[in-house]
């Protein structure tokens, strides 16, 4: 029997609901960086759950903390682990080393604690003490992620800061001399394995470094008009312009198809020129709008880009400059630093 104009139109509403339902999933949503570096910063648990409240998906930790990988079970919660620094020599040195590091720190909590990169240190190069240790860590803990049998699920990188990449416009990125040979061997690794170049993309200190020559608008999202052309695409803000200045430096050693995962972006409320709440508030709300309009960049239109804030909570007992304190969206009691919108 024909379906009646009332049934068709409840049928279509119907539809309609469903699909609207379906197009904003885990995948769709902004991750954030969860330091632990405060002395009052509320217990991993209830981390969980504010992030849950807060329509975040994804989260990345900088160490494999067991309280953490315990309370993201069962979450929903995507998570990046991280390898730290200091522990790049052992594992780099011995693949006994690195078996034990999976064994230890992610065979036990996968899949109930959906981990879907871990990331073998943070800011290597281009100059740290820990550059040799590098490769030779990340290719250990590849196959010990195989021999977990986990290498369809889990994926392998490193973070990097934008000083490994230079050139203007962002068609003429490149990497600098000092970092293109290890680079081009991490390049082939990512893309044997099918894992993502991860880059940390702070607009807050190019524009700072820039003595002028970059606008605030420029770096908050807030340009109206096209800023910079470049072979015919148009960049209306900083962010996307760092982002295809690292990819055309992949494209240029051969690697166009390398995804790109943005590890880590954000703006500090205080503590150093132009570190204001406003300034932040501007920053991360536009950033997570155009992340999840999955607009993209000129140089991949249309293709959605993984994020992840920097960072959850000010941590008050990290070392370095001011500002280094005060990246927050959430201070330690949980209440919003400033508000923040993390849906679209």
């Amino acid at each position: 029997m024909a379906a009646s104009k009332e049934q068709t139109k409840i049928i279509l509403i119907g539809f309609i609901a469903i699909f609207c339902c379906s197009i904003f999933t885990d995948g769709d949503k902004i991750g954030v960086n969860y330091g632990m570096l405060g002395d009052n910063l509320p217990p991993a648990d209830q981390v969980v759950t504010l992030i849950n409240n807060n329509n975040i998906g994804k989260t990345r930790i900088f160490a494999a903390n067991r309280d953490a990988l315990n309370a993201f079970a069962n979450s929903g919660i995507d998570v990046i682990v991280g390898v730290g620094n200091e522990e790049l020599e052992a594992i780099s040195s011995s693949q006994d080393s690195a078996n034990g590091w999976v064994n230890n720190n992610i065979v036990p909590f996968y899949p109930a604690t959906n981990i879907k990169y871990i990331a073998v240190g943070n800011e290597v190069l281009p100059s740290t003490q820990y550059v040799s240790y590098l490769f030779p860590a990340m290719t250990n803990i590849q196959t010990a992620v195989q021999n977990a049998n986990l290498q369809n699920n889990i994926k392998v990188s490193t973070t990097h800061v934008m000083g490994v990449t230079n050139g203007f416009p962002p068609s003429q990125g490149v990497f600098g001399d000092d970092v293109k040979d290890t680079m081009n061997s991490i390049l082939k690794f990512l893309s044997d394995n099918g894992a993502p170049y991860m880059a940390n993309v702070y607009p807050y200190f190019s524009y700072t470094g820039s003595g002028g020559s970059i606008t605030l608008d420029y770096a908050l999202f807030k340009s109206t008009s096209t800023v910079v052309t470049d072979n015919g695409r148009s960049y209306t803000n900083l962010f996307d312009a760092m982002v295809d200045t690292v990819i055309s430096a992949m494209e240029n050693l051969g690697y166009p198809n390398v995804p790109i995962v943005i590890t880590e972006s954000g703006w500090p409320s205080a503590g150093a020129d132009a570190a204001t709440v406003e300034n932040a508030q501007s920053y991360n709300n536009n950033l997570i709008q155009h992340i999840l309009s999955n607009a993209g960049t000129p140089k991949r239109s249309g293709t959605s880009i993984e994020t992840y804030i920097f960072a959850l909570f000010n941590e008050n007992t990290k070392t370095g400059d001011e500002i280094e304190r005060h990246f927050g969206l959430f201070n330690a009691d949980q209440s919003p630093a400033y508000s923040v919108n993390f849906s679209p």
